[in-house]
């Protein structure tokens, strides 16, 4: 990446993000609080243009929303930045059954996820294998850093990829095919795996 564009990527995407309602400087000059009466939230900026986004429950304490990525261009950052926003401001709630959908999937599929280092993945790896394998299926899904690709991805059905290389995707399409997807930004802060097993479905039914 240009270092000059580098450099300015940081100071831009704080600007931007201070715009947004209830922004309020935080604990250190890098960080910038949106906290209301349900969530305790921020965005910290950290060297070498890591942002990092966080959403806790004030009452159970619990983490609603992480993620954090290095910047590598601005569409990847506001994408992001956009995710952790629209938590804010959505009401939660999930309509969806896809889950009593699974019984159209086949057994014995085999699912890759991948982002920088692959330890991100590993939590949402064990989610999704496990709301699958609930429903009496027998999946493998894996994490795997992107720099690992090249020697694994043989091995599997379908690779998803995190955001925080979500600027890998087109490469990874070209070099792999159709059996490459992106995880949404929202989903994978959330730990919201059924987008995931949607697009399995209608993938499968589709092949």
């Amino acid at each position: 990446m240009n270092e000059v564009y580098q450099s300015l990527l940081t100071p831009i995407i704080y600007q931007w993000a201070a715009t947004h309602g209830n922004a309020k400087k935080g604990r250190s000059s890098c960080s910038l609080c949106f906290c209301n009466d349900h969530y305790h939230a921020s965005i910290d900026f950290h060297k070498d243009n890591i942002i990092e986004l966080r959403i806790i429950d004030k009452e159970t304490q619990e983490s609603l929303f992480y993620l954090h990525f290095q910047m590598k261009d601005m569409k990847m950052a506001t994408e992001n930045i956009n995710a952790f926003f629209s938590f804010l401001q959505d009401n939660h709630t999930n309509e969806s059954n896809v889950l009593s959908n699974v019984a159209t999937m086949k057994d014995d599929l085999r699912i890759l996820l991948s982002c920088t280092s692959g330890i991100t993945t590993s939590y949402f790896a064990y989610l999704l294998e496990n709301a699958i394998n609930k429903c009496n299926h027998n999946v493998i899904v894996d994490a795997v850093s992107y720099t690992d690709l090249d020697n694994v991805q043989s091995r599997y059905d379908f690779i998803f990829l995190a955001p925080q290389i979500s600027y890998q995707y087109a490469q990874m399409r070209e070099k792999y095919g159709n059996k490459v997807f992106m995880i949404d930004s929202y989903d994978f802060a959330t730990g919201n795996v059924e987008h995931v097993i949607q697009e399995l479905i209608e993938e499968e039914n589709e092949r």
